[in-house]
């Protein structure tokens, strides 16, 4: 009885901790938002953050205009494309891809 136990216990303990490392890896990404970052969140809505407020942050999506009020916690993080490397990787991409049609 006593063999069983002790091998599921360091299983137990390594999922609890990775579960720990990933909610402050979260906390650490929200903390970060500031107004005006392109965000993406969990259902996949993409817009500019107006707002973030105790549990709250307000979204204006894209390219509507529409606000959506949501809990800060539901926003994964920055939108990948926003980042400067990537807006000149696809201006890079993009004479290539003209030249293949060609």
């Amino acid at each position: 009885m006593l063999f069983p136990l002790l091998l599921f216990l360091p299983i137990i303990l390594l999922l609890f901790w990775q579960s720990r490392s990933q909610q402050k890896k979260q906390e650490a990404t929200l903390s970060a938002l500031k107004k005006g970052d392109r965000v993406i969140t969990q259902s996949g809505l993409i817009g500019r953050l107006t707002s973030i407020e105790g549990r709250y942050a307000e979204l204006t999506l894209l390219p509507g205009g529409t606000k959506v009020t949501m809990l800060k916690t539901s926003i994964l993080g920055r939108d990948a494309d926003e980042s400067p490397a990537a807006a000149a990787a696809v201006t890079a991409e993009e004479p290539a891809a003209e030249k293949k049609k060609s």
